[in-house]
């Protein structure tokens, strides 16, 4: 099975890489670890991303374009529901938008139904987009590659009583303009949304003590987060940094969290926003802990 698995990966499939995941409650870290390694290849350079195009960083407005076709076309295949979301900022002015060109971009953005009926959401994602001049891979390809694991395995639940939306933000490196028109549009949505989940770099783990940060938790949030550490013997700070896309979502009252490596701890990788940000720095044994530390929790919520 491991040799027909490799074989697969080297064909650069999507789906059938998957089908190594169990339904238990726990994986086998050396299948996840391939699966996420051939995701991260593709977003970082090391493989092309769509036939024989390769990107070295993913914030030229034709590179980002290139990673949402592929996120897209990768939550379609593996079953969820996609309704991307396009938007344009303004200047606030009709006139300044005709010499400052606004910024637009897209948020991918997928749905997987509750298997019974529900009108409540779980939101879950990462910002895809990267620093220029930087292949961006802990910061945040580790994120996205963490998300579309989870939702994959999310499939597989035979029950799940909420619904789900997995989101992953354009220019959060522009100043979260992503994930402030995201978090806009969904308050006007009115859509019933349990809580939100962001995910930005979870990659970098010098000690091996596979800690995690949660940023500016609710209390429930917080509450959820640590009885569950706790459960798995996950080590878990609580900070109040809200320098990434859970600020958006905070700022318009959602029930939200930021989860990312040790930062505050200075236990995080030291070449963000730099052309060493690369694919050979990733610790993959713990961006596959985090993934089942996360699901674990999400599953919790919902059977």
């Amino acid at each position: 099975m491991k040799q027909l698995l490799l074989k697969i990966i080297r064909y650069n499939l999507i789906l059938i890489p998957f089908l190594s995941f169990t339904q238990t409650d726990s994986v086998n870290n050396l299948d996840t670890i391939l699966i996420q390694k051939e995701i991260m290849m593709k977003l970082t350079g090391e493989k092309p991303i769509n036939e024989n195009i390769y990107i070295t960083q993913r914030a030229s407005p034709e590179e980002r374009k290139l990673t949402a076709d592929y996120l897209s076309n990768y939550l379609s295949k593996i079953g969820w529901k996609v309704e991307n979301h396009h938007y344009k900022t303004t200047n606030g002015n009709l006139f300044l938008d005709l010499f400052l060109q606004p910024m637009n971009g897209v948020n991918v953005s997928a749905i997987l139904p509750a298997t019974t009926k529900s009108k409540e959401y779980i939101l879950f994602g990462s910002h895809y987009d990267s620093e220029r001049n930087c292949p961006g891979a802990i910061d945040n390809a580790t994120g996205v590659t963490l998300s579309l694991t989870i939702a994959y395995k999310l499939m597989q639940l035979k029950t799940r009583n909420k619904n789900f939306i997995v989101v992953l933000f354009d220019q959060e490196e522009d100043g979260t303009v992503g994930s402030k028109a995201y978090a806009k549009m969904l308050k006007n949505s009115g859509k019933e949304i349990h809580s939100i989940h962001t995910i930005d770099m979870m990659g970098w783990d010098d000690d091996n003590n596979l800690g995690i940060e949660i940023e500016l938790p609710s209390p429930i949030l917080k509450n959820l987060y640590q009885r569950n550490a706790q459960k798995y013997n996950i080590p878990i700070q609580v900070t109040k940094i809200g320098s990434s896309d859970h600020q958006s979502f905070i700022d318009l009252g959602f029930n939200t969290l930021g989860i990312t490596e040790e930062y505050a701890k200075r236990d995080t990788t030291p070449y963000i926003h730099t052309n060493m940000d690369t694919y050979d720095t990733v610790n993959f044994e713990y961006l596959a802990s985090s993934t089942e530390f996360i699901f674990q929790i999400f599953k919790s919520l919902v059977q």
